[in-house]
């Protein structure tokens, strides 16, 4: 199993993270300060579920054997 985390930056100088397993990206992170009233759980922050699920995924990975790697990249920003 792998993680990518890929870190960026909105125009304004905020930090975003793109958050992929295996190749499939599946968490987009950013900031939510442009639309405060997105910042509801389960719609733009994680639940519980979403990381109960993530865990799960990685526990099923370890019981097959599966190498656990992370990977984090730098994104440059783009003017």
């Amino acid at each position: 199993m792998k993680i990518k985390l890929e870190v960026g930056e909105t125009r304004e100088g905020h930090e975003t993270n793109d958050l992929s397993i295996d190749n499939n990206t599946v968490i987009y992170i950013y900031p939510l300060c442009e639309c405060p009233e997105d910042a509801i759980i389960g719609r733009s922050l994680l639940s519980g579920q979403d990381i109960i699920n993530y865990m799960k995924f990685a526990y099923e990975a370890g019981k097959r054997g599966e190498e656990f790697e992370v990977e984090t990249v730098k994104l440059e920003q783009k003017d």
